[in-house]
């Protein structure tokens, strides 16, 4: 039997990582963080398959845990949805450029969510 691939989803709101996990406990192990620290943290420990990835977090945002993960060996390679209420064209492009897969704006819809991981995890 083949293991599941490992996600760690990143969110500062408890309603949304609550989300993302039911949406992909069946196929997935997905752990959480509720800030960039407990995210870098848990990636150097145990380094996901895949990150998903809030924007606005207080602290450190997704943009900066991104480009942490990048300059880390074991995860310059893995990939990372952003999933967020920022629907902002310069932010969306900046993610895009500093090596995001794909970025979903809030409110989310579960399908969309569900498949862009699928391929995420199947175009490594």
């Amino acid at each position: 039997m083949s293991r599941k691939a490992r996600i760690l989803a990143v969110d500062d709101e408890n309603d949304i990582l609550l989300i993302v996990r039911t949406s992909l406990k069946d196929e997935y192990d997905v752990d959480t963080a509720s800030s960039g620290a407990e995210a870098l943290q848990k990636i150097q420990d145990n380094p996901p398959d895949l990150v998903i990835l809030d924007m606005m977090m207080p602290e450190m945002d997704g943009i900066e845990v991104l480009e942490e993960i990048r300059r880390m060996t074991q995860t310059a390679t893995t990939p990372v949805i952003f999933l967020t209420g920022v629907s902002d064209k310069a932010k969306i492009r900046e993610a895009l450029d500093k090596g995001t897969q794909y970025y979903i704006t809030k409110p989310f819809n579960y399908n969309d969510l569900v498949s862009k991981v699928a391929i995420a995890l199947n175009g490594n």
